[in-house]
């Protein structure tokens, strides 16, 4: 468990674990050469009164693999630790939901703290925690920004960065999925973290729908963050970051102010950041709309990759929207 010992270490010598109870506390494919800790995750989940685990393999590892894995944490986090589950991502089994490996998970959703925030994760009957780790610092961002602001959160899932734009102290924040049993989880979160129930709005519903009644209505937002998945599929037929991303963004650009900023990414190794800003830039110039580039988007510290920067699967952009 070399691998993990140094994955550790690393995190603390980044001071990591400071001020927040979620963590990718183990990234293999960047920090392992071991062919089965190479094609696993550890997330870290700071209950109030214990640590809990989530581990994602991508490929079928051993059993022998697993069990160390686990008494290693136990080991490590040895007052604190509460229990482990298993995401197994490899085939036909990422169709299955997650299963505990060792100790007691909570029952049902729980709170857990980033940087003060509190967000609701679940470690059992899920396929997902709940929390992307890999945005934390763009939650952080929304925090210290979005004052006053209007705000539009695309393709939500649970919400967490509409929870940070609430936190923040955004005036009003519409939060919109495919998913109802996901926009539920958000609204839980929103109430959960103590915000205001006037301030959120929480649609279910397709993006392509709902962009086309927001500009009917001539809504528009100080900010908007759009995080879709690779694929989806809905009623009205199917979306990929692939082949879609210029009609999306000719969808949400007319919705921005201007002075307002976008937040976009997408999470895939099959599209480079060229190729995404290039669509970006087809679709501003469809809406006769100029961009600015802040900043990029990229992955944080706890998610190190080897040299190929292909396997630096986030990418994305902070855009300002220029006055016409």
């Amino acid at each position: 468990m070399k691998d993990l010992v140094t994955a550790l270490s690393l995190r603390q010598s980044l001071h990591s674990f400071q001020d927040t109870g979620a963590l990718r506390i183990f990234y293999g494919p960047g920090e392992s050469e071991h062919s089965e800790l190479r094609e696993l995750a550890i997330d870290l989940f700071r209950g109030s009164d214990h640590d809990h685990f989530w581990i994602t393999q991508w490929k079928s590892i051993s059993s022998s693999t697993l069990d160390a894995v686990c008494t290693f944490l136990e080991q490590q986090f040895k007052s604190t630790f509460g229990s482990a589950v298993l995401m197994d991502r490899s085939g036909i089994a990422s169709e299955s939901d997650s299963r505990r490996i060792r100790g007691s998970p909570p029952t049902g959703r729980f709170g857990v703290r980033e940087w003060g925030v509190p967000y609701l994760v679940q470690m059992e009957n899920t396929k997902h925690p709940g929390l992307f780790l890999d945005h934390a610092e763009l939650r952080r961002w929304l925090v210290r920004t979005q004052s006053g602001k209007t705000v539009l959160n695309l393709f939500s899932y649970t919400g967490s960065l509409s929870i940070a734009s609430g936190a923040g102290g955004a005036s009003r924040v519409t939060t919109l999925d495919l998913s109802k049993a996901t926009i539920e989880w958000a609204k839980e979160s929103w109430i959960h973290a103590g915000l205001a129930p006037e301030a959120g709005d929480f649609i279910y519903g397709d993006v392509f729908e709902w962009l086309p009644k927001f500009k009917k209505k001539n809504l528009q937002f100080d900010t908007i963050l759009c995080d879709p998945p690779s694929f989806s599929r809905s009623k009205t037929g199917t979306f990929s970051t692939k082949k879609d991303s210029v009609r999306l963004h000719e969808e949400i650009l007319p919705l921005l102010k201007p002075g307002g900023v976008l937040i976009t990414s997408i999470n895939s190794e099959n599209v480079s950041e060229r190729q995404f800003l290039e669509d970006i830039r087809t679709a501003a110039e469809r809406c006769d709309c100029h961009l600015r580039v802040l900043s990029r988007i990229d992955l944080p510290p706890t998610f190190p990759t080897g040299m190929d920067l292909n396997a630096r699967y986030l990418k994305g952009f902070f855009l300002l929207k220029l006055p016409s």
